[in-house]
């Protein structure tokens, strides 16, 4: 009977002897990889320090979302005049707070420390964006937010504009209702093509219909409101907030012209909010087109709503004309009209030099 013998191949020791080898460089290899992969910036707990602040270099998408994605260097990398600047705007911040009642006496020191931080950051220009913005991410007072908020509005440029978007998301997610405005406003303060096109583009987004009035609005005091009438037109009948409609209606009034009253007179009849109704009045009044004294004089005789009637009142005599004199004193003579409408309609007359 044979035995059978198993011998160790030489080449099976080698490679049993081998295996710590591949471990150790595959380790070494792992740990080399996360030595070179970047790190994402870690959360200290201030959701303003994990927005980033974009370069100049970088274009503003005017559609919403996060404007920039690189975060800017830390503060402390600041030239030594920038430095300066950081210093005097930190002294002011502090100087605007108090700890105790509000006193005459404070309230001056405060005024005074708020007067001289306007100055001067009204005094500051492009060059000095990326302190402001590096500020604003790393300020926690709202106060003081405000400021640097009206400094990069002011400044205007690309740079500032991103740092204002990139604000605006961070208010929103964060629910500061209040920041919205103030971040919207100075997004309109800039008052450039390129703050134009970025109002416009959120004023339309459907991600962003919360805030959509405030967008309306801030496009209906910008230098180019009337190359929003198109947007204003289409939010006439805007279902997401009445206050949309109302700032809708304004921009035609501030901008609209006589082309734009047929549309606003439509949406008036199908509008069924008072104060909605009395903006579209408004806007009516602002165009001054007389063939809308029909639709205003019906509006004066029927309408449910005795401050609407007023309105009515007030944008016949914005309108003119000898139509509406007829529809004022017939107004005036009807004694089913409420005793205030009949005031406001006396008054009216008396403006346009009509006293009998």
């Amino acid at each position: 009977m044979r035995t059978l013998h198993h011998s160790s191949h030489p080449s099976s020791g080698r490679l049993s002897s081998s295996i710590p080898v591949i471990v150790s460089l595959i380790a070494l290899g792992w740990l080399l990889a996360t030595l070179w992969i970047p790190r994402e910036p870690i959360d200290d707990g201030n959701p303003q320090r994990s927005r980033a602040v974009a370069r100049s270099d970088q274009p503003i998408s005017p559609s919403p979302g996060s404007a920039s994605q690189d975060p800017a260097p830390a503060l402390d990398s600041l030239s030594p005049e920038m430095r300066r600047i950081h210093e005097q705007i930190h002294d002011l911040f502090l100087k605007t707070q108090w700890n105790a009642a509000l006193d005459a006496s404070t309230a001056h020191r405060i005024g005074r420390a708020r007067d001289d931080l306007e100055e001067l950051l009204s005094s500051l220009g492009p060059e000095h964006v990326h302190l402001l913005a590096g500020l604003l991410i790393e300020e926690q007072d709202f106060v003081n937010r405000r400021f640097l908020l009206r400094a990069l509005g002011r400044i205007g440029n690309d740079e500032a504009l991103i740092a204002l978007v990139d604000h605006y998301h961070w208010s929103v997610g964060n629910q500061k209702e209040s920041e919205v405005k103030h971040t919207v406003a100075a997004l309109a303060a800039a008052d450039n093509d390129r703050s134009f096109e970025i109002l416009s583009a959120f004023a339309l987004s459907e991600e962003d219909q919360r805030h959509r009035y405030r967008f309306v609005g801030a496009l209906s005091q910008h230098s180019r409101s009337s190359d929003a009438l198109g947007i204003y037109s289409q939010l006439l009948r805007d279902d997401s907030h009445f206050r949309v409609r109302q700032r809708a209606a304004f921009g035609m009034k501030v901008s609209g012209g006589l082309a734009d009253a047929a549309g606003i007179e439509a949406a008036l009849l199908d509008e069924g909010n008072p104060y909605v109704r009395q903006s579209f009045l408004g806007a009516l009044g602002g165009i001054r087109d007389v063939r809308s004294v029909p639709l205003v004089t019906r509006v004066l005789q029927e309408d449910s709503v005795l401050a609407t009637r007023v309105s009515a009142v007030k944008a016949l005599l914005r309108i003119e004309g000898d139509a509406v004199v007829d529809a004022l004193r017939a107004a005036r003579d009807d004694e089913s009209q409420p005793r205030r409408v009949r005031e406001e309609v006396i008054r009216a007359l008396s403006a346009l030099g009509i006293s009998e």
